[in-house]
């Protein structure tokens, strides 16, 4: 509903240049225009104008776009130039985000409304673009994880985004399980900062968003409670007796070293836990750290081409 009216009021600005003429293809065409000349909120309007108009072949092109649009980066430009080749040369379900491209691939989201409505209405809670395959893992151990004895637990919370969209997707407010999420709300610790990752902590953590501000965006719903405090210290006042999903996402491996000894031995038989940041380059020291932990105990974690690593406890 919100981004037919917002494409219906850009239509309504421009209706000087008869864009109801114009079909679905030069609108996208249009669009990746102003993407190149780095007009997003304009080629977001425009993508969304396509999109009100676009038979299902369009749509996930379409929303693959405004993924880039409405989380512009430095890395925009190559992911849509790198979606742009491959429609060039006609494959089948082209898809680009952070780190990763797709094709010939069935895209489990492609033809999921509810799905995309929930990625479009969050995604201006996480500075990353079409977060949809990391999505799409975490709402599968959710789903999964509901039949196991125990509650869920996050610990990394950013903006809520990854929690929220999953717990909407659900309706996680009449699941009989309580969802605990920890942050600091203030950054990664000084002593828990890896190499190389002063400026991206004080550049988008710090001061970016609050305890309040998160508190505050789950109001909606009474089992998800949201804490303030630095891992692993707060744990002990937290952690449920049983968990049966785990969501690790605090780039950096002491804390998530340590949440570990803390708290796998209350994951549940046929818990999950999803290590958010396993498989990023830019986050080596965890997946060596989280490597050697899960062998040490003669496991393997499943590394995934999102970033993330996935494990089933036994």
């Amino acid at each position: 509903m919100r981004s037919s009216r917002r494409a219906t009021d850009l239509e309504n600005r421009l209706s000087s240049l008869e864009i109801k003429s114009i079909n679905v293809a030069q609108l996208i065409a249009m669009g990746d225009g102003l993407m190149r000349a780095r007009q997003f909120p304009l080629a977001e309007g425009i993508y969304r104008i396509a999109l009100s108009r676009a038979a299902p072949r369009w749509r996930q092109a379409i929303h693959t776009r405004l993924g880039l649009a409405s989380s512009p980066s430095d890395g925009s430009m190559l992911q849509l130039k790198l979606l742009a080749e491959l429609e060039a040369h006609n494959v089948q379900d082209a898809f680009v985000s952070l780190g990763m491209v797709t094709w010939l691939k069935t895209l489990p989201f492609g033809d999921d409304e509810r799905f995309q409505e929930l990625a479009d209405k969050h995604r201006g809670l996480l500075p990353i673009p079409n977060w949809h395959w990391n999505l799409q893992t975490v709402l599968w151990a959710i789903r999964r994880a509901k039949s196991v004895p125990g509650d869920f637990m996050e610990l990394g919370v950013f903006k809520g985004h990854t929690t929220m969209f999953c717990a909407e997707y659900v309706g996680f407010q009449d699941w009989p399980k309580q969802w605990r999420l920890v942050d600091t709300f203030d950054g990664i610790p000084d002593e828990q900062l890896a190499p190389g990752w002063e400026e991206i902590n004080k550049s988008v953590y710090k001061g970016a968003y609050s305890f309040e501000e998160v508190r505050d965006r789950f109001e909606g719903f009474p089992n998800i409670h949201v804490t303030a405090g630095k891992v692993p210290d707060i744990l002990a006042e937290v952690m449920p007796d049983k968990l049966a999903f785990l969501h690790l996402d605090m780039n950096n491996a002491p804390a998530e070293i340590a949440a570990l000894d803390a708290l796998y031995d209350r994951v549940s038989p046929g818990g999950i836990i999803i290590l958010d940041d396993y498989c990023w380059s830019s986050t080596k020291l965890q997946h060596d750290a989280e490597k050697v932990w899960f062998a040490k105990r003669g496991f393997e974690v499943l590394p995934m081409p999102t970033g993330q690593g996935v494990f089933i406890k036994p």
